[in-house]
């Protein structure tokens, strides 16, 4: 009888020790799913703020009449830019939104903003140089790879070729720890 009794124990015991495992990989998974979700709604929310950021940047380029105002809208563009790049090298926002972007600067960083109605106006380049210079090395990274991306607009004309290269800067770029 005794016999019985541990038999039915250890049986028991196995039975809520798989019942546990069970358990315990299910709760795993719900987990699991929750922070995969809470991870792309973060990255929803940044690509958010960033387009945000941008469009309120080109609705206020028709109020830069003076130098003032546009040095300052200059330094806000460049300032935003520098933060994609962080976020981006970080594994933050999506690799395939900033290549379009970097892309897009790349394209136009010899060009002056159409919308700014001040005649004064640098180009992308100049603005973005003179930008790098006022943060005295804030990002260092960050300077460098855009320093690189100048220098794509510079030597490269074919579109195909540009994006080609600017792939090749982001994955030289990119946190290999994220």
């Amino acid at each position: 009888m005794w016999d019985q009794i541990k038999y039915f124990l250890e049986l028991l015991t196995s039975i809520s020790i798989i019942l546990g495992v069970v358990f315990s990989y299910m709760q795993i998974k719900k987990i699991s799913k929750s922070v995969d979700i809470g991870e792309k709604a973060n990255l929803i929310n940044v690509l958010n703020y960033f387009t945000r950021e941008y469009d309120s940047l080109m609705m206020e380029m028709t109020d830069c009449a003076d130098e003032k105002k546009v040095e300052r809208w200059y330094f806000r563009f460049w300032n935003l830019f520098t933060n994609e790049f962080l976020f981006f090298n970080k594994g933050l926002l999506d690799s395939i939104v900033f290549e379009f972007w970097a892309y897009k600067v790349c394209l136009y960083y010899d060009k002056k903003p159409s919308g700014i109605p001040s005649r004064e106006i640098d180009t992308y380049r100049q603005s973005h140089l003179k930008y790098i210079v006022k943060r005295k090395g804030s990002y260092p990274k960050a300077d460098m790879f855009f320093k690189e991306l100048m220098k794509i607009s510079e030597k490269e004309r074919d579109k195909n070729k540009i994006e080609k290269q600017v792939h090749g800067l982001l994955k030289k770029y990119r946190d290999k720890k994220n």
